[in-house]
């Protein structure tokens, strides 16, 4: 029999672990392991639109009483890029669907600048990770930099590359840190052109983690709303049959776990846990913890 860890996540910040056995792995028909090249051609300079809409809840009201939250705005809507930032999207070398990839920090980097004077992807604090050995040592919790990519589907015409980035913003008197930024890209095969990309803080209850620092010294956390997005070219392949893919969520997860090893973990509902144990005949230990395990938003 193989083994299983079965894991209950709850929705507030107290984080419940029912814990079986190993990690399970992403099982999905990515149609095979036939590698592509992918490389980006057509115009010099392509157009960027980004916005960030004004913050309207946030803990304690910050986006109200501090300034540099409440004036949160794109440094500039509107801006022409090199095809070169695009390119440091694509992967190097052939990948087959499902492979990943590490982004080119320079390249993204600029695209950030759009949105904020000083952005940055090395998280400004790190509170630690719990470490649980179940045959092998899961890490769970941390902030986590890094930007990274992988190839969701293709066809003869297109191909859909899918990415997750951590970065946050130096404010004047803190930090402000998005709980991901994720994205797409679609890419013509013929032409070589862009088609379409989009980043974006993704929609949830709570998608931003703040630092306020004060003259006196001490330090005041929160987290809030946030609607944040880029884009270029237009969306026009919605209608796309893919000859090979990954479904979105599997994509998801795969990224998730370049960042976060606990996401090996399987993670199911507590009821479920529960009748699993009792089927398998097995103990559930539970850890509680604060915090998210999936992004930076806490």
């Amino acid at each position: 029999m193989h083994k299983k860890l079965v894991v209950y996540k709850s929705i507030s910040l107290c984080l419940c672990l029912a814990l079986f056995f190993s990690g399970c792995a992403i099982s999905s028909d990515m149609g095979g392991t036939k590698k592509i090249r992918l490389a980006l051609a057509g115009p010099e300079q392509i157009p960027v639109q980004v916005s960030i809409a004004p913050i309207t809840s946030s803990t304690g009201d910050f986006h109200l009483k501090w300034k540099s939250l409440a004036n949160l705005r794109e440094v500039e809507r509107h801006r022409d890029h090199p095809r070169s930032v695009f390119q440091g999207f694509l992967p190097k070398k052939a990948v087959s669907v499902g492979e990943a990839w590490k982004i080119d920090r320079e390249a993204a980097l600029q695209l950030l600048k759009q949105l904020a004077e000083k952005p940055q992807f090395k998280m400004h604090i790190s509170p630690g990770t719990i470490k649980i050995k179940i045959g092998k040592t899961f890490e769970i919790g941390g902030d986590t930099d890094g930007l990274w990519a992988l190839l969701r589907a293709y066809n003869d015409t297109y191909a859909e590359i899918v990415f997750r980035i951590h970065a946050e913003f130096i404010l004047e008197d803190g930090f402000f840190t998005p709980s991901q930024f994720a994205g797409r890209l679609i890419l013509d095969r013929h032409s070589r052109e862009l088609v379409y990309f989009q980043m974006y803080v993704p929609e949830s209850t709570l998608n931003f983690d703040v630092n306020r620092k004060h003259p006196d010294g001490y330090t005041v956390t929160g987290n809030g709303v946030c609607r944040i997005e880029m884009t270029a070219g237009e969306d026009s392949t919605k209608e796309i049959t893919f000859s090979s893919e990954l479904p979105m969520e599997e994509a998801q997860l795969a990224l998730a776990r370049q960042f976060y090893k606990a996401q090996e973990i399987e993670w199911v509902p507590l009821d479920a846990a529960l009748k699993k144990a009792s089927a398998l005949d097995r103990p559930i230990h539970v850890v509680s913890a604060e915090g998210v395990f999936m992004d930076e938003s806490c």
